[in-house]
């Protein structure tokens, strides 16, 4: 740690990690990495996908146990021998995959295996909901603590979480990546309820890529890159761009392709009057060559519009038209024939089997183009020329085709994905949410194959996004979405502000 730092921080740390490092095998996950967290303050930790940021929160929750190094909690040792051992001594995990049982009530959730009994050995329950009443007071949130959680938000399943780790006494919580699928409302709503936390002398450790959400609410900072520990920052030490520099190792200069005009843009998709259940007399087109984003808040109707194009949900009315002509796409497999690939925003649910390898995922999505033509079975031939050619396109971070899913960072999986999708040649791709998880710098791989998709195939380019920087860094054109409705097209330039979109949106 700098000495500088250490001078002007005059906070005392409740917990302070010294020079650990965890290997797997022979693989070093993480090399003399330091980290310390204090009372009443947010410890912003930042890296790439893999850089070792997960591994460190599961060492410090007692999910695994150090290599090397020490920990100190309160100025004693600190070693957690399980997770359950980690909560005693007042330190809570809030992972990236929520650990709810969603069959199981709030109150069930929270008190599984510390339950309140009363003096005749059966469960309190009345005095257990007035504890989870309580408690979500401070926290200002209202859910019923008989409510199940399967009929919870992410977000709400959140605040359970984060009442648990009340609820249990803990003076450390640790946060991982909590935003990475909340709406705007929600994420703001998160960062009162940390405010509070805040005031409540909690130490938070919060792992995020989002780095322009850091300064609502992080005080600290501490940079991880490949394992390695960069160094810890007071907040306003450190602008974004240093930020991105100490993470990724290299200076990123454009955090977006250039734009380019296309010289072959011919209209390839029409929508006229176009409904579903969640919206009405939608009409717009697009052109070959063309990156089209698609704005709006959260339930505005945007990922509702494409899964109905695409088959995956009914339409109600309205038609389609590719090169001038009525198209009747009835699902996800009608689609892919004429040229249309939707890519889920949900790649571990909807759109990747990640128990199985990359090169088994990428097939998925044609199989009939590595048939044996006379014999009609899979051409192993076939179908590892043509993955071997996109797993290079695409830069998937791997040693080969051969991995498996849940071995890659996010951003490798979203690649896996995007690859899947090129696999059936689309003549138009509707990417949702194409960066959500992902890191700064396989965000900007990602961005650098949406643009080569563009110029090299002259492919139609649909992008649904809630990052309103990156739908004005890639897209052409914008259409901004409300309660079900286009409410606004983009297209002069000077008009590509958030201030515009939002305008729009609300």
């Amino acid at each position: 740690m700098s000495n500088l730092v250490n001078e002007r921080i005059k906070d005392t740390p409740i917990l302070e990690l010294k020079n650990i490092s965890k290997s797997f095998g022979p693989v070093r996950a993480l090399n003399e990495v330091n980290l310390r967290l204090f009372p009443g303050k947010v410890t912003a930790v930042i890296g790439e996908n893999g850089a070792g940021k997960s591994t460190l929160m599961n060492i410090i929750s007692g999910v695994h146990k150090k290599t090397n190094g020490q920990m100190f909690l309160n100025n004693y040792i600190y070693e957690p021998k399980s997770i359950k051992h980690a909560e005693k001594m007042g330190i809570s995990i809030i992972h990236q995959e929520l650990l709810t049982i969603p069959y199981m009530t709030v109150m069930d959730n929270i008190f599984l295996g510390s339950e309140i009994y009363t003096i005749f050995g059966s469960i309190n329950y009345s005095k257990q909901a007035s504890v989870i009443r309580d408690t979500f007071n401070r926290l200002g949130v209202g859910i019923e603590p008989h409510k199940l959680i399967g009929e919870l938000t992410v977000a709400e399943q959140q605040m359970v979480e984060i009442a648990k780790a009340i609820i249990k006494k803990s003076n450390v919580i640790l946060m991982d990546e909590p935003t990475s699928s909340l709406s705007e409302k929600e994420t703001a709503s998160l960062f009162k309820t940390i405010h509070r936390l805040k005031n409540e002398n909690i130490a938070i450790a919060y792992i995020s890529h989002r780095l322009q959400e850091l300064p609502e609410i992080s005080d600290y900072l501490t940079i991880i890159r490949d394992g390695q520990y960069m160094g810890e920052y007071i907040l306003g030490d450190i602008d974004e761009e240093e930020m991105i520099n100490k993470m990724v190792g290299r200076e990123i200069k454009e955090r977006y392709p250039a734009k380019f005009e296309s010289e072959n843009k011919v209209e390839i998709l029409k929508i006229k009057n176009w409904g579903n259940d969640y919206s009405k007399n939608i009409n717009f087109s697009i052109n070959s060559g063309e990156i089209l984003g698609f704005s709006g808040l959260i339930g505005a109707g945007r990922s509702e519009l494409f899964k109905s194009i695409v088959g995956e949900i009914k339409k109600n009315s309205g038609n389609i038209f590719m090169n001038d002509k009525v198209k009747k796409i009835r699902n996800t497999n009608s689609a892919i024939k004429n040229g249309i690939y939707y890519v889920t925003e949900d790649r571990k649910v909807e759109g990747l089997i990640i128990e199985q390898t990359i090169k088994f995922n990428i097939s998925l999505s044609s199989l009939s183009g590595i048939q044996n033509k006379l014999t009609r079975s899979i051409s192993t031939l076939k179908e590892n020329r043509k993955v071997y050619e996109l797993f290079k396109e695409t830069t998937i971070k791997a040693p080969n085709f051969n991995y498996r899913i849940n071995q890659l960072s996010g951003g490798n999986q979203q690649k896996v994905l995007i690859a899947k999708s090129l696999m059936s040649n689309p003549s138009i791709l509707i990417l949702d949410e194409p960066t959500r998880g992902v890191d700064v710098g396989a965000r900007r791989e990602i961005y650098d194959l949406i643009s080569k998709m563009k110029k090299e195939h002259n492919t139609a380019i649909v992008i649904i996004s809630s990052d309103l920087p990156e739908i004005i860094g890639l897209c052409d054109r914008v259409l901004v979405m409300k309660d079900g409705q286009i409410t606004k097209e983009i297209i002069d330039k000077k008009d590509f502000t958030q201030d515009e979109i939002i305008k729009y949106a609300i």
